[in-house]
């Protein structure tokens, strides 16, 4: 288990799921609402203790049994392709702009000539989520950043005032400056 990515004092000691990353510890877990490495919604947080400590048991319920899963159990073949199958593979595919292009006929004008309107219009999109990424706090992937510290890094308010470090340099906080 590798150092929390965060605040890089304690060990990563949560599972986040959907996505099965195990990269905060539990203090800084409690402020995400995505995952630092791929960006997904925290659905659930799992402690280190019960996803890889070997005695805990996990009870699922559906809705015509209940079944009991030994966390330490290997997945079997068809349990990873249901699991796979469960997540985009393009990181636009959910959005609604993208369904709606995949919607359109070929994207080909009335005199055959395709049409850049489409291009132009993705580009855009990235263009905007590329920004939006810029704007959002490392740390929560939620809030806009509205704190910076001396080193020039920045995250929101709720995540800056309890950091001692910057998440991105490691460089000591000395001062936070508030962004309005």
């Amino acid at each position: 288990v590798e150092e929390c990515v965060v605040c890089s004092d304690k060990k990563a000691s949560v599972l986040f799921k959907p996505c099965g990353h195990m990269c905060a510890c539990d203090g800084c877990a409690a402020l995400m609402k995505k995952c630092v490495q791929c960006r997904a919604q925290i659905d659930k947080v799992v402690p280190f203790a019960v996803c890889c400590g070997g005695s805990a048991v996990v009870v699922e319920e559906t809705e015509a049994k209940k079944k009991t899963v030994n966390v330490r159990a290997p997945l079997s073949k068809s349990d990873i392709s249901l699991n796979i199958s469960k997540f985009p593979t393009d990181k636009n595919e959910n959005s609604p702009s993208a369904s709606l292009l995949a919607a359109l006929p070929g994207h080909v004008m009335n005199n055959g000539v395709r049409d850049s309107n489409v291009n132009d219009f993705q580009k855009l999109q990235q263009q905007l989520q590329d920004i939006k990424e810029q704007t959002m706090c490392p740390v929560c992937l939620d809030r806009l950043k509205n704190m910076i510290f001396l080193c020039g890094h920045g995250t929101c308010q709720m995540c800056g005032d309890r950091m001692s470090e910057c998440p991105i340099c490691r460089k000591s906080v000395e001062k936070r400056i508030l962004l309005y």
